[in-house]
């Protein structure tokens, strides 16, 4: 039970970093390297959780549609490293063994395999190739942001989101997305500045998930707070991220086998984002 839970929190720590800036303009045929490094502290029943990942993905515009954008995410390479409750653990993509461990296998289909994604002019995830129904079922996995599945109502980590009126230096507006049932995020903005170099948004927020998921084939109760900040800062021209980190702190519990896991923690998250 406890590297279920732990692994659980390593995924869901994925899905704590978004941000947004001026204006959504990609093209066809655009590309970008993506790391995402996501560090998080965790107490779980008086226990101490610490966890570092790293993940590399290459993402590609493969088409501007009426509804918006079809991108591609494909994950190249995974790291993880950590503790829990006196155990540690590792994990690395490329190596065979790992793979074939119980991370691995929770990853399986994701490292290496290009999802699409389809975004709305918004910026927000309209839906990806796989159906409702296995949605539906998603365990923590399908949760991670830039690192797998993306939640569908909720902001694209790499593109802006902007209100409907006209935006300038120091206006703040505030958007919310999703549901508890899957995350319901709650977030204000204040574009700080806007330059040739890159457009900087500072954010706050809250963050809620309440309902069950699957992980391994177990049924979890997930019931779960936090508050964000952080700042992002997006290409001009474009609108793509350059660089965001994000810092969240959340508390809850987890519902496993009849025993409830109470948590609270801090995730920082980092994504570095190039042109390729």
């Amino acid at each position: 039970m406890t590297k279920r839970i732990f692994l659980a929190l390593v995924l869901m720590a994925s899905a704590a970093g978004a941000g947004f800036a001026q204006k959504i303009a990609v093209t066809k045929g655009q590309k970008l390297e993506t790391v995402t490094t996501t560090k998080m502290t965790m107490e779980v029943m008086g226990q101490n959780m610490d966890n570092e990942s790293v993940s590399t993905s290459n993402v590609e515009v493969k088409d501007v549609n009426a509804g918006g954008f079809l991108f591609t995410n494909t994950i190249k390479h995974m790291t993880m490293k950590g503790s829990a409750m006196g155990q540690d653990m590792s994990f690395d993509s490329d190596k065979k063994d790992d793979m074939d461990g119980a991370v691995g296998q929770t990853l399986k289909g994701k490292i290496g395999v290009p999802q699409e994604i389809q975004v709305d002019k918004q910026g927000k995830v309209a839906g990806t190739a796989e159906t409702e129904d296995k949605k539906a079922g998603a365990g923590m996995a399908d949760m991670m942001s830039m690192s797998g599945d993306i939640t569908k109502g909720q902001p694209y980590p790499i593109l802006i989101q902007l209100p409907a009126t006209s935006i300038k230096p120091g206006d703040t507006w505030t958007d919310s997305s999703g549901t508890a049932a899957t995350i319901k995020t709650v977030t204000t903005y204040t574009l700080k500045s806007l330059t040739a170099d890159g457009a900087l948004v500072s954010f706050t927020g809250t963050l809620a998930k309440n309902g069950k998921i699957e992980q391994n084939g177990m049924e979890i109760q997930m019931d779960m707070t936090g508050t964000t900040k952080g700042e992002a800062v997006y290409d001009t021209g474009s609108g793509l991220l350059k660089n965001t980190t994000t810092t969240t702190d959340i508390k809850g519990t987890l519902g496993i086998m009849g025993q409830s896991a109470p948590l609270s923690g801090t995730v920082t998250a980092n994504i570095v984002a190039k042109k390729i």
